[in-house]
Parts: C-alpha cells; structure tokens; sequence
C-alpha cells in the first residue's frame, strides 16, 4: 500500500468513524443507561437505591453494605481494610495481603487476641471468617458459625439469656439462595439492630425452627457446590447452539427474532454514516477503519475525564485524573482491557461511566466480535479478497449485546446492584467508631449511580471494569449468590456460543464445537486445582485456633479477600472463570489468593486467553493456535499442512508465530523492566515471591488484555501508567492489525478437499493436539517465570518459610 493511498483511506474512513461513534455512544451511552434507570426507579425502586434500612421509621444504614461494629455489646462483623476508617463505604478496599506475608499473620493474630480477650471463657476455634478481612472491606455479613460463636460474650455483656440471644441469631440466618447459591449467613447490621430491640422488649421474633438449621457435619465440597457447578456448566450446553445461531443470522444480517428492531437502526446508523453493507474491505481497509474509530474513543475518553469536573453528572464533585492515568484508563477501555489504576467511588463522574466506560464496553466488545467475522470469512470464502464491512460488523455486533444487556441489567437491579443518578446518601453508624486521628466518626457515606447498566455490560462483554473500586466484589455492583452466578454465566455466554457460530460461518457447527471443547479440557482441570488450593485454607493459621474447615455453617478455606456471601467454590469460580475469559472482573482480591489459585489466574491469562477469551478475540487467538498446531502435524506426517481446505504456508505461519510471540515479549520485557527499576520495585505491596507475582500478574493482565490485578500493586504511576499502557495497546491492536493480515493471506486462497493424511479438524485427536499445543507453548514461554512466583512461594508457604 502507497503512502498516499493509504492516507485517501485513512480520510475516507473518518467520516463513517465518527458518525457512528457518536451515533452509539447516544445509543449505548445515553439511551441504555437511562432506559435501565427508569425501568429500575419504577420497578426496583428499594434495590435501585442502595437496599436502606428502616428501623423505627428511619433510615438506620444499608442492608448491603456493612458497618464498624467495636464495642462487645454488638456482635462484630468481619475486619475491614478501608481506610480512614472500617467500613469507608466511600472507598472500597480489600488488604490484598498475599497468603505468605507476615503483615497478614500479625493482623490475624491480634484480631484472635481481641477476640480472646472480650470473651476469655470461650476456647472454642474462631471460624475463619471472623478474623480476615473482606474483599470490599464492606462485607455486610459473617457466617453462621461467626455469630454463633459470639453469643456467649454478647449475652453476657447485655445481661441477656444465652438461649434468647441464640435464638435471635437463628432467627436473622439468611439461607443460600433457591437452596443452591451462595453461604448460610447473617446480616450483622440487622442482627444487631435486632438485638437492640430485644434488649428493650424481651422478644425474639420469628425464630427458625431447628429442624430448619443447615446442618454443620458436612465438610468439603458439599452438594449445593456441586449442583452449582453442574449448573454452570449445564448453562452453556442448552445455551451455546440457539445463542451461536442468533449471532450468525444477526451478522450475516439475514432474519431473526429481533429484526424488526434491529434492521431499522442499523439502517439509520448506517444511512448517516454514507456507509453501504454491501461495499466490502480488504484486510488493510478493515484494519485501518478499526484504528481509526479505535483511535477516536481514546481521544474523546482521554479529554472527557480531564473535563469531568466541569461536566454535568457529577454528584460528588469528582476531580480530573492525572494525564498519565487519563491515558491510561482511555487506553485500557477501548483496547477491552479495562485495568484501572483508578478508584470508582473517587475517580470518575457518573457522565464519564455513561459515555465514555459504558460506551467503550459496548464497541470495544463489538470490535472484537468484527475482527473474529472477518478470520472466518478468511477461512471459509474461495479465492475473494475481502473479509467484510468493519462498520456494518461493529453494528451488528453491538447490536447482539444490547438487548442480552438490558436482560442482565434488570437482573442485577432486582437483586440489589444499584441504579440511580442520585448522589451519594449519608447514614448514621449504630456503633460509632474513632478514624485514624481519634475523631469519632458517627456516620457512613454510601456511594451510589448507574451501575446496573454498566455492570451488565462489563460482564457480558468481558471488559470487567468495576463501577465501584472493587469491582463484583462489591456488594453494589454484585449484592447476591444468585447475582453472583448471573455474573459469571455473562462472562462466558457469548465467548462459548461463538464457538458454535464460528463453526456455522465455516461450514458445519461441529467444527467450532470442537474448538469449544478443547477450550474446556483446559478450563476443568484448572478450576478443580484452583478451589482444591482455596478450600485448603492457609497453612500460617494452622497454630492460631483458627477453625478453616469447610461445613454448612461456615465457607472455612481462604477467606482472606472473599465475600462470606459468595464463600470458597463461587469466590474460585469467578477467578477462573475471569482470567479465561479475558474479563478481569473479580469478586474478591486475587492478590489473597493461595499461591496455587493465583497461579491458575495467571496461566489462564498466559495460554494467550484463548480458553474462551474475550468476546471475538479469544476464538480468532484459538484460532491462531489452530494454524500452529496443524502446520507442525502436517510437517510431521509430510504433506503441506491445511485447515477448512486452506493451505497453511510459510507466510500463514510467520503471521501466527508473530501473533503468539508479541504478548510472550511484552510480558517477560515488562515485568523484567520492573523489577530492574525504583518505580516497578516500590509499588510492590507483598514481599518476596509474592512481590515478584503482583508485576507479572500486572503485564501479564495488561498485554492479554484482561484488566484483573494483585491490586496490592500501586500501578498509579507515571511508570506503570505508560507501561501497561502500552502494553495493553500492543496487545491488543498488534494482534488484532497481524490477525486482520492473516485473513487477509486466507481469503485470497482456494478451498482444497482434505485428503489421506489431512488431520480431520473436529475429530478427537484434532482436539487433543490442539489442547497439547496450548499448553506447551504457555508452559515454555512462563514456567521459569512462574517457577520464580507463585510456584516458588507455594514450596515456602507449605515448608513453613
């Protein structure tokens, strides 16, 4: 391509770029978000505004988000890392002290000690719940072993009989949702409000029948752990042949369900455009109109958080970020990478969320999606030298996640996730507590905005930036088990049906499914190391009577970082199912994680994120694979190699190689540029291995384009601003530009019939090679790096070092 061709393109790709970002971001940035809030205002008006709670007809706080409770007439809840204060609803926080750092021994044991020393009759094991801090630092609950053990000294301090307070606790037990999701628990703010209304009438009301108690004597992995994941899996076979068909029809553009809805807005969004579906673009046209509109959300999401002050919707007089940081999260954002270096509560304004986060969730998930059509056209089309319109895909494809959105959106309303363009509510403590500096702190600011709408979109288009600085660990954006299960099924929908479409673009279903199931004999052996790793609890606590085992009454294992709502199996799920998924959602600190589960993420995000992937850019990286692995099978049986009937050649194989390398280089050179500079090195929160594990979790996060963190990593910096900035740019658009150049090597070849010796491409041992080529090439490329973080901690964890 000559310079100046290049340029004319260029030019006459602008119009059509900013016409139609500005048509969806009024589509997806305003309409979307204003239609979820008055649908919510209407239908959900409680959960929509943050749960509050009445008591004695005034507002006593929120039923989902925790308080400070100190003093030993109340019962406590869980030890919150927010700071100034327990409990700063206005900054959620979790510690994300690594299972091996010391800090996190000493804090466990002065928290036994305190409890030792307000009830020193008791010698029972305090369940483990009791004594690590929460994920959000918000947690509203404890287990039902935690309340119970705290009866004795309650009673006693408030002259109580024993058995009335017992029974006011069976009373408040909150069961696991429709008897499968989630942990027996109990809201500690409305135990306690409950309480101080027994210490003035006497009664106990509305006690649960004993018969009725969930039963302490199971341990492990009990039955509703596996009906959960039974249903989860079970979700994604009923789901991934209708959802895959929809896709095609809706970006092939033939008729289906939500035509007449769809059909005139495309029209109109294309019609203002001067975009025409039928004048299709070669690779270099395709990735040229892909950087430019990629390029115009960057701008507009950089400028619009520097004017965010000075912009309507904005509540609670949110400031501008540094340019750096700027830069950063528009980067992060439109590459779907969605790192944030940024806190949600403080950082940016809720016109920002709307049209400029929400937006980016929606196109870049759509760009994604395009690029992956494009492959397949590579793949599957005779001798042509086009692989679709970039403009009519990235309408389609967004037109696929909106209305799966607004369904996931309500969901989450009804639930609790709040939706509002209210600012935020002050409540008053119930147990006032002293801040840092003594002063004495008797009300909670709780933050509120639109976040069901965002949160539906993070999740289903695997971008994964949290509305709140704690993302779906926060109980606003993720309130319930159930919420929680709807959340990860989103992470997975489309990434999984795509598979089948894929395999419908090229010719049989099965193909893709095939691709689905190699996938997947990577994801369940990983899942089941990760959950094994966290139910076994961490070993430093094992001399402190500290209770971890896993029963009906506690979630035991490694709470550290975890929600009591969600408890061990959920809290693993999530993780696994995040890093394979390209999302970077997370439901509790990964940085708490045991060494073997953070090892898991890691080498999830490590295999490439082909393990289902981000929406359209796990499968064309599959994909990539596929062309590896059946060039070596070809040259090991001496024929050319080939797949769906296209001749793999050198130059075919030169693009994948390089495909595969670029994330490897950005990884290895960042992380090695960060430990051997000042900047890299003091942002590490945890010591050691540990340390050495939150910068390659961070480069690795950023160059595979998950967005995910050991969050103990103080990332906002100049350095780590740029760095990951880059990388997540490299990462995405690098492999996405050399991927566009490999369709465009395809398309223009002729589809040969298979012949003796062709590796048949849906067949067992096609999916057992591809499953040992992914693996292979992910353990060569980051063992050694491995081996010098998690592996290596996890040897000093169980040795006792």
């Amino acid at each position: 391509m000559r310079i100046g061709s290049g340029v004319t393109i260029i030019l006459n790709q602008l119009r059509p770029a900013l016409i139609i970002f500005l048509l969806l971001t009024l589509i997806t940035g305003i309409c979307y978000p204003l239609l979820i809030t008055g649908i919510a205002q209407l239908a959900f008006p409680t959960q929509s505004n943050g749960n509050l709670i009445l008591h004695d007809g005034k507002v006593a706080g929120s039923a989902l988000i925790g308080q400070p409770f100190t003093s030993p007439k109340y019962f406590w809840g869980r030890p919150s890392a927010t700071t100034p204060v327990p409990y700063n609803a206005g900054l959620s926080s979790g510690s994300n002290l690594g299972p091996s750092n010391p800090a996190l021994a000493d804090a466990v044991k002065a928290r036994v000690a305190a409890l030792h020393a307000s009830d020193p009759a008791n010698t029972r094991p305090i369940p483990v719940d009791l004594v690590t801090s929460s994920g959000s630092g918000l947690d509203p609950d404890i287990s039902v072993a935690s309340a119970y053990y705290q009866v004795p000294r309650v009673a006693r301090e408030r002259s109580l009989n024993e058995a009335n307070v017992k029974n006011l606790v069976t009373s408040q037990i909150e069961p696991r949702q429709f008897g499968i999701f989630g942990e027996p628990r109990v809201n500690v703010l409305k135990l306690n409000l409950a309480l101080d209304d027994l210490a003035v009438s006497g009664t106990v009301p509305g006690s649960v029948p004993q018969e009725d108690l969930p039963s302490p004597d199971t341990t492990g992995l009990r039955i509703p752990d596996w009906i959960l994941l039974v249903l989860f899996i079970g979700v994604f076979v009923v789901t991934v042949v209708p959802l895959g068909r929809f896709m095609v029809h809706v970006l092939r553009g033939e008729p289906h369900l939500l035509s007449p809805v769809f059909i005139p807005i495309e029209r109109w969004i294309l019609s203002w455009s001067q975009v025409r579906a039928e004048d299709e673009m070669d690779w270099k046209s395709f990735a040229i109109a892909m950087m430019v509109f990629s390029l115009i959300g960057i701008v507009f999401l950089f400028l619009l958080q520097l004017t965010q002050p000075v912009l309507p919707l904005n509540p609670a007089g949110i400031g501008a970020p540094t340019w750096d940081l700027a830069l950063n999260t528009a980067v992060s954002f439109v590459t779907n990478t969605n790192w944030q270096a940024y806190a949600g509560e403080t950082g940016v304004s809720y016109l920002t969320q709307m049209i400029g986060l929400c937006v980016q969730n929606f196109t870049s998930a759509a760009t994604g999606l395009a690029i992956l059509v494009g492959l397949a056209y590579g793949l599957s089309r005779r001798s042509s030298s086009t692989i679709g319109n970039f403009w009519v895909l990235l309408v389609r494809s967004v037109l696929i996640l909106l209305p799966v959105s607004i369904i996931i959106a309500l969901v989450l309303v009804s639930q609790g996730t709040v939706q509002t363009l209210s600012g935020p509510v002050v409540v008053p403590i119930l147990d006032p507590v002293k801040d840092a500096g003594g002063a004495l702190v008797t009300t909670q600011t709780i933050p509120l905005g639109p976040a069901a709408s965002q949160v539906a979109i993070k999740q289903l288009g695997v971008n994964g930036g949290g509305f709140f600085n704690t993302n779906s660990a926060h109980p606003f954006e993720n309130p319930t088990p159930f919420s929680n299960f709807i959340e990860m099924i989103a992470m997975l929908l489309i990434p999984a049906a795509l598979c089948y479409s894929f395999g419908r673009m090229v010719g049989a279903g099965r193909k893709g499914v095939s691709l689905l199931i190699a996938m997947t004999i990577i994801f369940l052996p990983l899942l089941g190391i990760a959950i094994g790793a966290e139910l076994g609890g961490n070993p430093t606590f094992g001399t402190l009577g500290i209770d971890q085992t896993t029963t009906n009454l506690q979630p035991g294992g490694n709470m550290e970082g975890k929600e009591v709502r969600f408890g061990i199996v959920s809290s693993a799920l999530f993780s696994v199912v995040t890093t394979s998924a390209s999302c970077g959602a997370v439901n509790g600190m990964h940085d708490s994680f045991t060494p073997i589960g953070g090892f898991v993420q890691l080498l999830m995000m490590q295999f490439g994120e082909v393990v289902y992937g981000g929406i359209g850019s796990g499968l064309y990286g599959m994909l990539v694979f596929v062309v590896i692995a059946m060039f070596i099978a070809g040259l090991m049986v001496g024929r050319t190699p080939e797949y769906l009937g296209k001749k793999i050649e050198p130059r075919e194989m030169t693009i994948a190689t390089i495909i595969i390398l670029v994330p490897i280089f950005l990884i290895l050179i960042g992380t090695a540029l960060a430990v051997l500079t000042d900047p890299g090195k003091t942002a590490v929160l945890n010591p050691g291995p540990h340390g050495f594990s939150e910068i390659l979790y961070a480069f690795t996060s950023a160059s595979q384009n998950n967005g995910s963190a050991f969050a103990g990593l103080s990332v906002n910096n100049l350095f780590y601003n740029l760095a990951t900035a880059a990388c997540m740019f490299i990462g995405r658009f690098g492999v996405a530009i050399l991927t566009l150049a490999l369709a465009g090597s395809l398309v223009v070849k002729k589809i040969v019939p298979a012949g003796e010796g062709t590796l048949s491409d849906h067949r067992p041992l096609f999916i057992i090679w591809l499953v040992f080529v992914v693996v292979i090439i992910g353990a060569l490329s980051f063992l050694p790096a491995l081996a010098l973080g998690p592996i290596v901690e996890h040897l000093m964890l169980g040795g006792g070092v």
